[in-house]
């Protein structure tokens, strides 16, 4: 037989219950601790048939992403008070989350060809990105290490990305089994900790593939000494370019195809969670028959499902806007329902 709910800890059930819970809240009232601050799109379906599994559910997900980066910089990057003689870092060291800013952040390919400034223009990706074309030459260091290090942008692309919450390790060898068979080979139990915990375990499978990411410095910025500290405040400081629009649009359509491997991906990982779920038996054999879950679909089926209600949201979007034209209501509507944490 398969999995029952009595296999599953009270614990795990107070956990999920109380994620589910927050993920129910209405769109425009989420907010999580990410750049976007809401759930990704090209995901949310993923996350729902995740979650409605027994034994699983989703702490945090990313679509996957492309995005630029300015480092910030920590009190402790200084140069000020370091000894002559000694050694001074040349660069700043790259920061966490706290530290820097996103000048650019998409969960979805980057369209090369709609990026209209208007009036018969195109954006250049230097203004999309908020770069100042430079001379490609890096940044001078003083030697005496008497001007702070320069900071750094990265141009990134991030493949998807999931946590995953499971009931027992019995729950979570689906999980790494259809991880790694789809691509996802970089996945793992996130830490031991979750082992360790005094309420009890749940341990966290993290869904990753370092293998599609893509990294490259295009710029860096020089802070003054009116922006000292963080370097995010004071004047605004200038970020210069160290690469030409042309390598800017091949890192973007290096990007593009990447995203295009991504969707595959998390669509075979998708189905082969799904089937290896409904396999999964607490004995740990696999039935003769192959019994699906409540509410899967094949991916054929899925497509028509979301071709359909995208038809029908567009309809709808048409008709909401043909009657705020004629009304003067400056309502509007978004239809997406979030169903998760985003990184």
């Amino acid at each position: 037989m398969a999995i029952q709910d009595k296999t599953i800890p009270p614990i795990f059930i107070t956990r999920k219950s109380k994620i589910l819970a927050d993920l129910s809240t209405p769109e425009e009232q989420y907010s999580d601790a990410s750049p976007k601050g809401s759930v990704d799109e090209g995901i949310r379906d993923l996350i729902h048939d995740i979650n409605v599994l027994p034994g699983l559910v989703t702490t945090s997900s990313c679509a996957g992403r492309i995005s630029v980066f300015l480092e910030g910089r920590k009190n402790s990057d200084s140069s000020e008070g370091v000894p002559e003689g000694s050694e001074q870092r040349q660069f700043v060291a790259s920061g966490g989350k706290g530290a820097g800013r996103w000048l650019y952040v998409s969960h979805e390919p980057l369209d090369l060809e709609g990026l209209d400034a208007g009036a018969g223009r195109k954006r250049s990706l230097h203004e999309v990105f908020g770069l100042v074309p430079g001379d490609g030459k890096p940044p001078s260091v003083d030697k005496k290490g008497r001007r702070q290090a320069p900071r750094l942008v990265r141009f990134h692309f991030e493949p998807m990305i999931l946590h995953i919450m499971t009931a027992t390790l019995h729950h979570a060898q689906p999980v790494l089994s259809a991880a790694t068979t789809s691509g996802f080979r970089e996945s793992g139990l996130q830490g031991l900790r979750c082992l360790d915990s005094e309420k009890g375990p749940s341990p966290v499978v993290a869904v990753r593939s370092a293998g599609l990411a893509l990294e490259s410095v295009i710029g860096y910025c020089e802070d003054s000494s009116s922006n000292e500290g963080n370097g995010l405040g004071g004047n605004e400081p200038v970020v210069k370019s160290l690469v030409s629009e042309e390598y800017l649009q091949m890192l973007v359509a290096m990007s593009n195809e990447r995203f295009s491997v991504n969707t595959e991906r998390k669509e075979r990982f998708r189905t082969a969670l799904l089937n290896g779920c409904s396999d999964n038996e607490s004995t740990g054999s696999k039935p003769k028959g192959k019994s699906k879950p409540p509410g899967w679909e094949d991916s054929e089926t899925r497509k028509e499902r979301m071709r359909a209600e995208g038809l029908m949201r567009k309809k709808m979007l048409e008709s909401q806007v043909t009657h705020n034209n004629g009304q003067g209501s400056d309502h509007e509507y978004d239809y997406g329902i979030p169903a998760s944490l985003d990184t």
